[in-house]
């Protein structure tokens, strides 16, 4: 026999396989499973938050983004965070530390360490730019 004629004898024997099984086996319609069902919750205003996003150059320079202020030092930093914290509670304030992929870690690393000393929320965004130009 030729080897087509094997494979159209298994696909015979498989199929007749195939609805035997269906044949003899038993659905019922206790063995349906029960779908979840929803509840619609009422909408609520989301949380406000205000964010500072405090910008740090290769060089070190300190500035807020957003409101074109520069600081001259850390402590300047300090004082205008600790006021921005006190204006808008300590809940709704967070702070993102944006850096220039060249900027040093030893500029991001005090910034960050005064969020944590002034318990404020933060998070680091590093800026990549790629090489392929």
């Amino acid at each position: 026999m030729r080897q087509g004629s094997y494979l159209l004898r298994f696909v015979d024997v498989v199929l007749i396989l195939l609805f035997g099984f269906i044949v003899i086996s038993d659905i019922e319609e206790e063995s349906l499973i029960d779908l979840p069902t929803t509840t619609e919750i009422e909408m609520s205003a989301p949380d406000i938050e205000t964010v500072t996003y405090t910008g740090i150059t290769r060089t070190g320079i300190l500035f807020d983004e957003r409101n074109d202020v520069r600081f001259r030092s850390l402590e300047d930093l300090r004082e205008y965070l600790q006021a921005r914290k006190n204006r808008y509670g300590a809940d709704g304030y967070k702070v993102r530390i944006r850096a220039n992929y060249d900027t040093p870690t030893s500029y991001v690393i005090p910034v960050a360490d005064l969020c944590d000393e002034l318990e404020i929320i933060k998070s680091i965004d590093v800026e990549i730019t790629s090489s392929n130009g």
